[in-house]
């Protein structure tokens, strides 16, 4: 076990999965963009079966092209609206890893715009007129689809969230021997841990929890923010309020269908269900 960790740390090339904080959105990825324009013709073709919304008036081949340009052009909006308007609140709001946030957050941006397309496309689907009641009629529907649509989008482009793509390439050392790529986040540790080996992080409330060889500390700061920092060592969240460094694992134990990490320092790391794959997956557990 030494001898594997051992070579792994010789090991200089990347690991396979990227950190969440170097991968793109899903709306900036043409993958992402892929999956919900898939999930909107999906989405489309339920609506247009089930007649919803009194669209049973129209034929059926013509219902199907009224929702798949809604779904559509409702989907392209979303992109948009992610890249955009997202952005400006997303670190605000601490949207960060906390998908279901993101998600009501997104469906309350989107009901608007979107109620605008619908607005503008159902009339030339029906005896219709453009005014304002007819838009105010849409909200409500267009807030329970963008509500579905989210979600399932939240669902499809979730992925745990990784640090072990942070392998640690060479790097210049400083006058007094601390590893340049690790300055930024042990700069923020008491004296006595700022040299220390780092085995894991745990989120307490708005605090976090430095597990080190030299004790525990506790800082004010995000989880999310601290694996930012944390190029350099190879390690990955393990449950959404923990990040362990691969290097402090000394056993697992599974029990019951659960798993943990116990570390160096007698620290024990709980292993989510929603981690446990891709950690099976990078040979961790």
């Amino acid at each position: 076990m030494r001898e594997q960790k051992a070579s792994m740390r010789e090991t200089k090339t990347p690991a396979v999965h990227a950190s969440p904080m170097t991968q793109p959105a899903w709306s900036e990825t043409a993958s992402g963009v892929g999956r919900i324009l898939a999930a909107a013709l999906g989405m489309a073709l339920f609506l247009s079966l089930i007649n919803a919304f009194g669209t049973d008036v129209i034929p059926f081949v013509m219902r199907f092209v009224y929702w798949s340009a809604l779904m559509l052009a409702g989907s392209l909006v979303a992109v948009g609206v992610d890249r955009v308007g997202l952005k400006v609140v997303r670190h605000r709001l601490h949207l960060e890893g906390r998908p279901w946030l993101y998600g009501i957050v997104l469906t309350a941006l989107l009901t608007p715009s979107i109620s605008l397309v619908v607005w503008a496309i159902t009339p030339l689907f029906g005896h219709m007129r453009w005014d304002i009641a007819l838009y105010a009629r849409f909200l409500a529907p267009v807030g329970i689809i963008s509500a579905a649509m989210t979600t399932l989008n939240v669902l499809i482009n979730r992925e745990p969230q990784q640090s072990h793509a942070f392998s640690a390439p060479p790097t210049a050392s400083s006058a007094d021997g601390t590893d340049a790529a690790r300055v930024a986040f042990r700069e923020r540790l008491p004296f006595k841990h700022q040299k220390a080996d780092i085995y894991a992080l745990s989120a307490e409330d708005h605090y976090l929890r430095v597990h080190t060889s030299a004790g525990n500390t506790l800082i004010l700061m995000r989880l999310y923010d601290a694996i930012r920092e944390l190029e350099g060592i190879e390690g990955s969240q393990t449950h959404r309020s923990w990040w362990v460094a691969r290097d402090a694992i000394e056993d697992i134990r599974r029990q019951d269908g659960r798993v943990s990490l116990t570390l160096r320092g007698d620290i024990e790391a709980p292993v989510s269900r929603s981690y446990q794959k891709v950690l099976k997956a990078d040979g961790w557990i």
